[in-house]
């Protein structure tokens, strides 16, 4: 079999699947998530402190009202790499928040059109038990004519009778599917299914849908993102060196005492410089835990890895069994269409009847029914690996 890459492609195309609220919703979480990332990314910086006060005594006379007006800042500009980390931490976050989010909106138009697959194999199994129960009359019609003549028992004619009672329920079961199916649909999406055109799949590489694979991608992230949680928690044990400064201004009512502090500066800098490092008895167990969670994701890659793996071996494997199906299906449409030439003669030549004919022939199009139903079924094995690739 070719290994051919995916149809359709097209982001746009995509999107049309779902209905409009659908695709709000997923381009609202993307932009959340922008923008949490982007407020996590600048975490490290330490806000403006500004403040105002405005005091007053009635203790001493005429003493009026002290104003004080300041801006600080005291910000960390060395942590141990910290800071280098937690930027790195923030950027793998939102990447893999975001390979999340594009996978959850890929599952969903996946639905979408697993739906439209089922609804066409659903008609096509409505017109293959309508010939099936045309075929079933027929059978009723021929078992009672020998009946009458005494050729066979009742229990022929009445297993002819129940066969089409069968039939004709299995027929009111597949059109309550399809109206399930148009309920399921509507749920997804606001467009008609008739109007849809469903995307014709081909396999992809394998080594394609490794990497392009959506689940790896947000686990190889996720690997990274505790990788650098564990260096900014060993870093955080280790020395800080922040600078701060404020700037003050300060206004004072006339005041017949004089100033408090003869020669002070009403407006004035302050400023420094300061190292710090924690001592926590919990710093080993902190920094052993990190670690362990890191190893853990690394761990869950690998296993992750092999059920991909298995996934499209599985997939594979199916599919040649469908193959096989089709085979099957087209040589029995090459059989019914050589018998029904055959019965066709025999009827002109008197030895067969119009209903000999009619069951031939139905008989033909329940078989070509029949591959394009595997071929459905291919195209629905197929869409498990779309599901999860980039586009």
């Amino acid at each position: 079999m070719t290994l051919l890459s995916c149809a359709l492609t097209a982001q746009e195309d995509l999107a049309n699947y779902l209905s409009r609220e659908k695709n709000l919703l997923f381009d609202y979480q993307a932009e959340y998530n922008r923008l949490q990332s982007a407020i996590l990314r600048k975490s490290w910086i330490s806000p403006v402190l500004i403040n105002y006060s405005e005091q007053g005594s009635d203790q001493i006379p005429g003493s009026g009202k002290n104003r004080t007006f300041s801006v600080g800042i005291d910000q960390p500009i060395f942590k141990s790499g910290g800071i280098y980390y937690a930027i790195k931490f923030a950027n793998t976050q939102e990447h893999a928040n975001a390979t999340e989010i594009e996978l959850q909106r890929r599952q969903q138009i996946v639905q979408a059109i697993n739906i439209l697959f089922e609804l066409k194999k659903n008609r096509l199994q409505q017109r293959q038990l309508h010939l099936k129960i045309r075929n079933d009359a027929i059978d009723i019609t021929r078992k009672r004519e020998q009946y009458d003549a005494g050729v066979i028992d009742s229990s022929f004619l009445n297993q002819a009778i129940l066969q089409r009672n069968r039939d004709q329920t299995t027929l009111l079961v597949t059109e309550l599917a399809e109206k399930n199916l148009y309920n399921a649909f509507s749920l997804l999406s606001d467009k008609s299914p008739d109007r849809l055109k469903t995307p014709h799949l081909r396999l992809i590489d394998r080594e394609a849908y490794r990497r392009n694979n959506m689940e790896l991608e947000i686990q190889r992230q996720r690997v990274d993102q505790y990788e650098y949680n564990s260096k900014m928690t060993w870093a955080k044990y280790l020395p800080t060196f922040s600078l701060n400064g404020t700037y003050y201004r300060t206004d004072d009512d006339p005041s017949p005492y004089g100033s408090p502090i003869p020669g002070a500066k009403e407006n004035y800098y302050q400023y420094g410089f300061r190292i710090s490092m924690p001592l926590s008895v919990n710093a080993p167990q902190d920094i052993e835990a990190s670690r362990v969670a890191y190893l853990q994701q690394a761990v869950q890659l690998q296993d992750d890895r092999r059920r991909v793996e298995s996934e499209y071996q599985l997939v594979l494997d199916t599919i040649r069994i469908i193959d096989k199906k089709i085979a099957l299906a087209r040589s029995d449409e090459r059989l019914y269409r050589e018998l029904l030439k055959s019965t066709r003669e025999q009827a002109q030549a008197g030895q067969k009847t119009s209903l000999d004919v009619e069951t031939m022939r139905n008989s033909m199009k329940m078989a070509k029914l029949d591959a394009r139903i595997y071929e459905i079924e291919k195209q629905i094995q197929l869409l498990k690996l779309y599901a999860k690739i980039h586009r």
